[in-house]
């Protein structure tokens, strides 16, 4: 039903309810000979304070104010016209039909028009965000079953309601937030170091080329590139470790002062050519000679020339397979 259908028809309502009350009042005050004009005015000052009363109540809850005073009002002047209407029957003799003919369109009027303001009262709280306490849907059958296990229920949430303030219902509850992995790990990526996070996509894929780790990284939030994860995993020399036992496997006889065996060194240095062909290597497919030269300055701290650089990627080139060396992956510029 539209607005203005919903307005119709109250008002239609409250001029019926008003005359059937208001003619009941008029004729108690028309019994103790009041004027015609002062027994009209006896229904408008107790149906009208009534009806005002809950205007002001419903003004007052809106705008977050007490409204205890114009509801009590309303209540009061109710009560009085109710109570005339039942002195009216009584004088006719009509009983408790009567009684109840002339008081409820009073009683029903007042009540309809605090049904319809509620809604907007409702509103203008949850603008405010008060949340009023709510009695908790049971349903009839779980009354019927256990009215006082239901009963102590709705006494409990009542009393948690003042001391703790209203909680969400389970209703409203926000659903969780669902994220997916990728987006777990691009958080946890952010936060990382970009080398731990090139040593952490390395270590999950050893075999991996640094371009193709690059790739990866990058699909997870750490920009970098193929030469920056060639620098990072290739940018300290290698060690070698050698675990000694703390046995003498000497020969008996072996005098003490007689020396160890030769000490391991690290790896023997590694020619220019060798130098180039591993940086070759380590960049890719996509490199320059310029770029060979800073890698084997920076890594191998050797000095060559771009010139000489493209000598030995042009001889690895046309030595092909059959050379002991790694085949060079891609091309030069």
């Amino acid at each position: 039903m539209s607005r203005t259908a919903w307005r119709f028809a109250l008002t239609i309502v409250s001029l019926a309810a008003l005359a059937t009350t208001g003619w009941s009042l008029y004729a108690v005050a028309r019994h103790y000979d009041a004027p015609e004009i002062i027994a009209v005015a006896v229904f408008l000052v107790f149906d009208g304070i009534a009806y005002a009363c809950l205007h002001l109540a419903s003004e007052a809850s809106a705008n977050g104010r007490s409204a205890i005073g114009a509801r009590l009002t309303a209540i009061g002047m109710a009560g009085v016209s109710v109570y005339l209407n039942d002195f009216h029957a009584d004088l006719i003799n009509g009983g408790t039909p009567a009684s109840l003919l002339f008081a409820m369109p009073t009683v029903g009027l007042l009540l309809l028009s605090e049904l319809s303001w509620a809604g907007p009262r409702a509103e203008a709280r949850a603008a405010r965000t008060e949340q009023p306490y709510r009695l908790p849907a049971f349903g009839g059958w779980a009354w019927a079953l256990a009215p006082r296990l239901a009963g102590r229920t709705v006494k409990a949430r009542a009393v948690h309601h003042i001391e703790h303030g209203p909680t969400t219902s389970v209703t409203q509850a926000v659903p969780p937030v669902k994220h997916s992995a990728t987006e777990v790990l691009r958080r946890r990526f952010a936060e990382m170091d970009p080398a731990d996070a090139i040593r952490v996509a390395h270590d999950a894929h050893p075999d991996a080329p640094p371009a193709e780790l690059a790739s990866m990284l990058v699909t997870y939030g750490v920009i970098v590139d193929a030469v920056q994860v060639a620098l990072v995993l290739h940018g300290q020399p290698d060690e070698v470790t050698v675990d000694r036992d703390d046995t003498d496997d000497a020969h008996p006889d072996t005098p003490d002062d007689a020396d160890d065996a030769p000490q391991v060194t690290g790896r023997p240095a590694l020619t220019k050519a060798q130098a180039i062909l591993q940086a070759a290597a380590v960049l890719g497919s996509d490199f320059k000679a310029a770029d060979i030269v800073d890698r084997v300055k920076r890594i191998n701290r050797i000095t060559v020339k771009p010139e000489y650089v493209r000598t030995v990627l042009h001889r690895e080139k046309k030595a092909g397979p059959e050379s002991n060396d790694r085949p060079m992956e891609g091309g030069y510029a």
